[in-house]
């Protein structure tokens, strides 16, 4: 793979990492944190992906006010510090990818983009290697293709995309007929028996010159402040972007949209505390504890402790998180809500820095 010279890495790492909240703030988000190993979420995506394509072709688009951040945390991987892209503000996906995209075409008409989040876990990189390969020879044919999760329980937290098995000469694809919303309890165990809808992973494989023609025709007000322009013209322009996913500006709306169905390269967005919990190691009852932490007669708890002993005692299916300056307690499933009390207290001016 890494002789093919027109392939190319992307990696978007502008989040700004609320659902890690309160390790996770605005100036420190998920993907640069070490919360599973020595190495960052970040880190560990750049890895993922070197095997098949070198430092030279491997490009961040990230916000501004993590220059610094990011500079120290490609140093060992020798991605040339132009390789960063530096958006004034976050602006959703869509134009991340479409400022890459121009850039990458310019430099390269041929190039062919593989696109990903730089927070999610991914345990099998063997398997991933093996479906991306899968993935740039379907792109270089001119689809934009996705890479799609084969759902092995009902996910209520996932977006969904309903999908048809396609003939594509001697190989069967996965046409994406729709992309569906986070769906309820009902609707996610509906789809689970369906076997027809995959979890969209937000990895996504395409041309760069197709990607681009989607964009002038879906998106024009984006592609016309990006395409060919100097970057003192694009960071001109930013603020008066639209704020929107690729997924609804675009592939929402393209007809030639193909998924690589991946069922066993053990990925994971780490969407939440709960979803952080499901990958560690626990003991006998269940508990995950990190830190300065003492507990008694607690079962299936997830404790981190940073700068501060935690107690528990008697407490079953709970999280609790403290730092320096703040600590969370909530109910394991009720997780996901932590974006919500984290911007809370941002608009207080505490606890969210």
């Amino acid at each position: 793979m890494s002789s093919n010279r027109n392939a190319y890495a992307v990696i978007l790492a502008g989040g700004s990492g609320t659902r890690f909240w309160p390790l996770s703030r605005p100036q420190k988000p998920k993907q640069f944190l070490n919360i599973l190993t020595a190495k960052t979420l970040f880190q560990k995506t750049v890895e993922r992906v070197l095997p098949l394509i070198p430092a030279e072709r491997i490009y961040i688009v990230t916000g501004a006010s993590y220059k610094e951040t990011v500079r120290q945390q490609i140093l060992p991987y020798k991605i040339p510090s132009r390789n960063v892209f530096l958006e004034p503000e976050g602006k959703n996906t869509a134009p991340a990818i479409c400022w890459a995209a121009a850039t990458l075409f310019r430099k390269n008409p041929m190039a062919v983009l593989a696109v990903f989040p730089a927070d999610h876990l991914i345990l099998k990189p063997r398997a991933f290697c093996r479906h991306l390969k899968e993935a740039f020879a379907l792109a270089e044919q001119q689809y934009l293709v996705t890479m799609g999760i084969v759902p092995h329980r009902p996910e209520t937290g996932y977006g969904y995309m309903k999908c048809r098995k396609q003939r594509l000469g001697k190989t069967t694809v996965w046409a994406v007929e729709k992309f569906v919303e986070k769906p309820d309890l009902k609707k996610a165990r509906q789809y689970l028996k369906e076997k027809t809808y995959l979890w969209n992973s937000g990895i996504f494989i395409w041309r760069a010159d197709n990607i681009l023609t989607e964009f002038a025709v879906h998106l024009p007000e984006v592609y016309n402040s990006l395409f060919d322009q100097p970057c003192s013209s694009v960071r001109a322009n930013w603020s008066r972007l639209p704020s929107i996913s690729v997924d609804y500006a675009i592939l929402e709306k393209a007809e030639n949209v193909i998924s690589v169905p991946a069922a066993d390269m053990g990925w994971s967005d780490l969407g939440s505390w709960e979803a952080l919990y499901d990958v560690l190691p626990k003991d006998k009852n269940g508990n995950h504890l990190s830190g300065d932490v003492i507990e008694q007669e607690c079962r299936n708890v997830f404790i981190r402790a940073e700068g501060r002993p935690v107690a528990a005692i008697g407490l079953e299916d709970i999280v609790i998180v403290s730092t320096g300056d703040a600590v969370l307690v909530c109910r394991r499933d009720d997780s996901q809500k932590v974006r919500v009390v984290a911007e809370a207290f941002k608009q207080r001016g505490r606890g969210g820095r």
